[in-house]
């Protein structure tokens, strides 16, 4: 398979971020910047020789692909998380095979957490069971939102989600005469990443097709092969408007990184105080602060 070859060629990408150190940036870091210089000197086999690099176009190719593009800039922060994070190979995973192949390879742990089975990479779960407990000892609560698909997800699950927000928006802005029934008829038997192109296409005019139209349906849910989900490091929380529980969870490096998408955490595994260098940046949300990819 193609993307096995393509899952062996970056095996060592995950051992150079296995050994990733605090980057010596400035405390206002690009991401791109920090993405592509940890690329530029991960160990990889090519052709079954040992060499030197990776660009991120490989990875996720912001130069030629809108949605690409997009999933860098508001899912990007799945890229600096520490080490012993299980690194995508890919920004964008095409279908249920890429999805499961990567799962498999990333140390998955499912448990019990206030009455939900979820599934986690490890070190996140470790992170989140810690974070379970100091919250208790303080008589609050963490608990997943909306069942197990709160943490792990598969491709089917995201595509699910992706129509749940796509067949209403154009249903909407066809009602009111925005877009042409032709070209919805057209777009519904389209491929996922087309149609995702296409949406973020009429977005831009302002046909927003998030869940009251008010804003991007990346915002609501993640291109399917493209949520943090699927990458088993990001968890819906139930609690997600307590001030004490979002603290809590920062210091077991959960932290929400999708703007206006409220309930989101992921989980990232450093101090707060390394997010800068590695390329984020704070927003304020409904008083919620998020860290987001610094792209400026």
């Amino acid at each position: 398979m193609e993307f096995q070859k393509h899952t062996v060629l970056l095996l060592c990408l995950i051992v150079a971020f296995l050994s990733f150190a605090v980057p010596l940036f400035g405390q206002e870091a690009n991401l791109r910047f920090v993405v592509e210089e940890k690329l530029a000197k991960a160990e990889v086999y090519r052709d079954g020789k040992k060499t030197t690099g990776i660009r991120l176009e490989e990875v996720c190719d912001v130069d030629n692909d809108v949605v690409a593009a997009r999933v860098f800039r508001d899912y990007g922060a799945i890229f600096i998380a520490a080490p012993e994070v299980r690194f995508p190979v890919k920004c964008v995973f095409a279908g249920d095979s890429e999805v499961q192949m990567y799962q498999s390879t990333a140390n998955p742990v499912t448990k019990n957490v206030g009455g939900t089975s979820i599934t986690l990479q490890e070190p996140a779960m470790n992170a989140l069971l810690e974070a379970v407990d100091e919250a208790r000892k303080k008589n609050l609560r963490i608990s997943p939102r909306g069942g197990s698909i709160a943490a792990a997800r598969s491709y089917q699950d995201t595509v699910d989600l992706w129509y749940s927000r796509f067949n209403p928006g154009l249903g909407h802005w066809t009602g009111l005469g925005k877009i042409p029934r032709r070209d919805a008829d057209a777009v519904r038997g389209w491929g996922i990443q087309k149609q995702v192109a296409k949406v973020l296409e009429w977005e831009a005019k302002g046909w927003y097709f998030s869940t009251d139209f008010s804003k991007s349906i990346l915002y609501s849910v993640a291109a399917p092969g493209a949520s943090q989900h699927l990458f088993m490091v990001a968890l819906d929380v139930e609690q997600f408007a307590s001030k004490p529980v979002r603290e809590i969870l920062a210091r077991h490096g959960w932290f929400q990184t999708v703007k206006s998408d409220l309930p989101h955490f992921t989980y990232l595994g450093l101090d707060e105080s390394q997010l800068p260098a590695r390329g984020l940046k704070p927003v304020f949300v409904g008083g919620q602060k998020f860290w987001i990819p610094n792209l400026d």
